[in-house]
């Protein structure tokens, strides 16, 4: 039996990042519970058709469901095969499923999707009266979409095999990898605790493990630890710390994700020792009012300040992440964005930063309360529109949520889209030196 997975995305845009580890994580658990099963992780839909699978499974983010639709009606158009559509987009908007696939996987994937395959190996197809109990799906029923029981999350999370890496162009991608999936805290325009439900973490002994794994594959000397937040448990940390002197095969440079809210001296010392030299940090804001919002009252702009003095005490780079118009951001709260932006890159407690729009995205509470303005709704929405992506970034298609003028706000916007390119030419031309 053959298996195909696909990322929806649109082909205009061919400068993929990163590589979808989602559908990885898949392979690698169907393959190990279904050795007979054949999966390949594809980047193309015309792959996908020449290859000429029992099966196609189909991730997409909501800025990318029109493709997914799309490449569902084109493999109509070819193949007679049943059609699984997995995601952010699906299990934020279950009741969204296209007609033309047979079921969506909502959440957490590996388990559920193997159950599809076992059904589709055992009766030749993906039948509505099957698929009712199967745990963790939509599907197809004659009132409409119908959705089966939550499913339990995989636990321990280390009985999942390390992701399947074997896919046309991985070699060309950066490595990455996640240490834990969800996050604890539950900020308004994050989808991830939705998603995962609960936060769960690898052991110390299995991240150390996937590491070595990495730098005897593919003799990775930095690597990305992508986990929505990295540094939670420093119980954890500190254990990873010390398998790390001791069975690492070689010291790593790495780039994680923390919580400014968190920081501390303990957690420092422990990030220096493990390898970490960038953070990325959610800062989202130098307002409080807007912190409040976004964050649900975590954190200050007198905290986040705190920490970037911290890890710079402590020599860790630090890139920033703000978002710009929430539906409490007036253009004082902005000022003071800016102030706290320009002050931290001049010192150097930033080393570069991140922006983007305050976007709804299906699953989180922004989507929620933009539905109730009748500023969103899943039947009209330009799902494109959703695209954060700043080289892609279209102000007139963009649904706003901030009290701004539209033209005012996209004054702003540039302000800070200026500011980015030029943080982002000097760290080109400060590595080409």
């Amino acid at each position: 039996m053959r298996v195909a997975l696909l990322e929806a995305w649109d082909p205009s845009r061919p400068d993929r990042v990163f590589m979808p580890m989602g559908l990885a994580y898949l392979a690698s658990w169907v393959e190990h519970h279904l050795p007979e099963v054949e999966v390949r992780l594809l980047q193309t839909l015309p792959e996908a058709l020449d290859w000429n699978p029992d099966l196609i499974g189909i991730s997409a983010v909501s800025p990318n469901f029109p493709e997914a639709r799309a490449m569902a009606r084109e493999i109509r158009g070819n193949l007679d095969v049943p059609l699984v559509l997995g995601g952010p987009h699906i299990t934020g908007l279950p009741g969204s499923l296209p007609e033309t696939f047979s079921a969506g996987v909502l959440g957490e994937g590996e388990e559920t999707f193997r159950e599809l395959v076992e059904l589709l190996k055992r009766s030749g197809r993906l039948d509505p009266v099957d698929l009712c109990e199967v745990a963790g799906v939509v599907h197809h029923a004659p009132d409409g979409p119908r959705i089966t029981a939550r499913r339990p999350r995989i636990s321990p999370l280390d009985r999942i095999p390390f992701p399947k890496r074997d896919w046309p162009g991985i070699q060309e991608q950066p490595h990455w990898s996640f240490t834990s999936r969800g996050c604890p805290y539950t900020c308004r325009f994050c989808s991830t605790a939705d998603f995962w439900d609960s936060y769960r973490m690898h052991s110390a002994r299995y991240v150390v493990e996937e590491l070595n794994h990495l730098i005897d594959r593919f003799d990775i000397r930095f690597h990305v630890l992508m986990d929505d937040l990295f540094a939670v448990n420093l119980a954890r940390l500190e254990e990873i710390s010390d398998l790390m002197r001791t069975d690492l095969r070689r010291p790593l440079q790495l780039t994680a994700a923390i919580r400014a809210d968190l920081v501390s001296e303990r957690m420092c010392r422990l990030l220096r020792e493990v390898g970490v030299r960038v953070c990325q940090v959610g800062l989202e804001s130098g307002s409080d009012r807007v912190l409040s919002y976004l964050k649900r009252q975590t954190t200050t702009a007198r905290r986040n300040q705190e920490a970037l003095n911290l890890l710079a005490e402590h020599g860790i780079r630090a890139v920033g992440s703000f978002i710009l118009g929430a539906p409490v951001e007036e253009e004082e709260d902005l000022e003071k964005t800016w102030s706290f932006l320009r002050e931290n890159l001049r010192t150097g407690r930033l080393f570069a930063f991140t922006f983007g729009p305050l976007v709804a995205f299906p699953g989180t509470e922004v989507w929620r309360e933009a539905r109730e303005r009748g500023l969103v709704h899943e039947e009209t929405v330009d799902w494109r529109a959703l695209d954060i992506d700043l080289r892609h970034f279209d102000l007139e298609r963009y649904t706003m949520l901030s009290p701004l003028r539209r033209d005012r706000f996209g004054e702003w916007f540039q302000r800070f889209r200026e500011l980015w390119q030029e943080v982002c030419g000097g760290l080109e031309a400060s590595q080409e030196g």
